[in-house]
């Protein structure tokens, strides 16, 4: 690790006020010092409060994550539209210790400094409500968790350094190991227990949403950690740490990669946990799924990560490119793929390749999946008002420079998750993603826990009726009709159903991505070819649909994890390289 990673400023700044007579602009920033910002004549604990409130601003945003678009372009659901971006070097070479992406090393350790920052000295405040700091320090310990737990997904094993906080002159520094996978996975898995029922009341799920989706619900303390945020956490460790890539059924992984051996029992731990964070009655998935877009406080959302920042609104981002609202034109910045369309099954529940599905390859949107819509701008479909033109010569595919610089669709479609339901209106309504409000990324919502609960028990046990259960629920708020899944399903039918659930359900919301590398299934899906359609307008208005390659990224599997940096490397003799880097 880095001197850069290990040495943390003591200057911080936070994106909310507080009600104290201290506050920032009566001492000098610059100035700031130790005993300043745990400072024992202080019993509101302003400045501690606000070191807190830092290291939630660390966490991942979302949504502007890979040379500013989403990580599924890196996946097999989308491409970028623009030809010139450099995600394309990712998709065309791969990665490399000398050239990475998506590294978040120096951040997480960065992080969990502060983190170990605040353990070490917050007692150091004479707090008057002695809740408060039982809270904050439940709440630092469940981020630190967290922060491991974003490394372990990208890296594998990484070195636990506990509660330490280094001087940067510490020898000890960069001679730091790599923990194995089972003892990171324990530690987290620790924390996170140790800590659950230290943290701030929960809400109930009144207060979580309003229902009418367009007003949050009264929840004034959503965001911060609470117990059933530490149980989803856990339940997110857990499931990783059962899946393929960590917990081999033949080849044992190396100790900092994963177990040893396969054992199914991680699979159970897994399905426990989902069904713990279940048994709270405390969430509900939303009838509506456009309230998700529409809302920071739902009935939905379990853990979301506040106050990220776009560079446009996000309708402008994503709307395809023949579309100008307030004279700001569209970028359409993501294309995905067909075989994300082609995931969709009809509104029936069979999929396209059912020959008793009423699929038209004529006319091959309709009567879909109504998550297709929420989820894909493509030809014919509508929005603001008038039809979307993803043909050839078309407004969103004209084939020239005079509209966003030359950058259009290059699959036929755009993606339209996260937005509002703004088919029928001249202009974006404002969503969760917007500027003009508090921006929010939700890490984890009630779907995905009943999909976790739904993969592990069917994993462990088979597909048993608490399995057809969870995902069935999905499927019907999704709105399928029928939504009831075939009866008799053998459990690898069942994997495959609730594998395309996921995809499906939480498609450009940052799942696809480390699914297919958990379930070591990314080199068949994404090393290979991936199209799009090229859409020709007839002479009789009719359309034809052409499938052509848009991508064949390189992939193998050692690129199921990221490399370590060389940097990395290079100043620590006792730091190894995941393998075959």
């Amino acid at each position: 690790m880095k001197k850069k990673i290990i040495y943390a400023m003591l200057v911080i700044s936070v994106a909310f006020s507080v009600s104290c007579q201290k506050t920032f602009e009566d001492h000098p920033l610059t100035n700031t010092t130790d005993e300043y910002i745990w400072d024992s004549s202080d019993p509101t604990g302003n400045f501690a409060q606000g070191w807190v409130i830092k290291i939630y601003s660390q966490l991942p945003t979302g949504y502007i994550r890979i040379n500013g678009n989403i990580l599924e372009v890196a996946s097999d659901d989308a491409v970028p539209s623009d030809q010139g971006s450099a995600t394309w070097n990712v998709i065309n070479g791969g990665y490399s210790p000398l050239n990475t992406y998506d590294d978040n090393w120096g951040t997480c350790y960065g992080a969990i400094r502060r983190c170990n920052m605040f353990l070490a000295n917050y007692k150091r405040v004479n707090w008057a409500d002695p809740t408060l700091p039982k809270w904050l320090a439940a709440e630092v310990r469940v981020l630190r968790s967290i922060f491991y737990y974003e490394m372990l997904k990208r890296y594998g094993g990484v070195p636990l350094i506990g509660d330490q906080v280094f001087d940067p002159n510490d020898p000890t520094l960069f001679t730091q190991k790599r923990a194995s996978f089972d003892d990171c996975v324990k530690y987290i898995v620790s924390e996170l227990d140790a800590v659950k029922d230290d943290m701030r009341p929960e809400a109930t799920l009144a207060q979580r949403g309003s229902g009418n989706g367009t007003t949050d619900g009264t929840d004034g303390d959503f965001g911060r950690m609470r117990k059933s945020i530490d149980l989803a956490i856990k339940a997110k460790v857990l499931l990783l740490a059962a899946s393929p890539l960590f917990n081999p059924s033949s080849t044992p992984n190396l100790d900092y990669t994963g177990y040893a051996s396969y054992d199914a029992s991680r699979w159970k731990a897994a399905a426990d946990a989902a069904k713990a964070v279940m048994d709270l009655n405390l969430f509900a998935l939303e009838s509506n799924r456009y309230i998700l877009n529409t809302t920071h406080i739902n009935k939905e959302f379990i853990f979301v990560r506040f106050g990220a920042s776009y560079q446009t609104t996000f309708g402008n981002r994503m709307s395809p490119v023949g579309y100008t609202v307030g004279n700001v034109a569209s970028n359409g910045l993501v294309s995905p793929t067909q075989e994300l369309v082609d995931a969709f099954p009809m509104k029936n529940g069979k999929a396209i390749t059912d020959p008793t599905s009423g699929y038209d390859p004529n006319n091959p949107y309709a009567n879909r999946d109504p998550r297709l819509d929420q989820t894909i701008f493509y030809n014919g479909g509508t929005w603001l008002k008038r039809a979307i033109q993803t043909y050839e010569g078309g407004l969103d595919k004209p084939n020239n420079n005079t509209v966003n610089s030359g950058v259009q669709t290059q699959t036929g479609y755009y993606a339209k998750k996260g937005l509002a339901n703004d088919n029928n209106n001249t202009s974006f309504t404002p969503t969760m993603y917007h500027p003009s409000v508090t921006a929010t990324f939700c890490w984890i919502r009630y779907a995905d826990i009943l999909l976790m609960y739904a993969e592990a028990q069917n994993e462990y046990s088979g597909p048993d009726a608490s399995v057809y259960s969870a995902v069935e629920a999905v499927r019907q708020r999704a709105g399928l009709v029928p939504y009831a899944l075939p009866v008799g399903l053998s459990q690898s039918q069942m994997r495959d159903m609730i594998r395309n659930e996921r995809r499906l359900e939480f498609a450009f919301e940052e799942q696809r991505y480390y699914d297919i590398r958990r379930w070591k299934i990314a080199k068949t899906v994404y090393g290979t070819a991936l199209h799009g359609v090229t859409v020709t307008k007839n002479a009789n208005g009719t359309f034809t649909y052409t499938p052509k390659v848009v991508a064949t990224p390189f992939y193998d599997d050692r690129m199921n994890l990221l490399p370590i940096l060389n940097n990395e490397i290079q100043v620590n003799p006792n730091m190894k390289q995941n393998p075959n880097y």
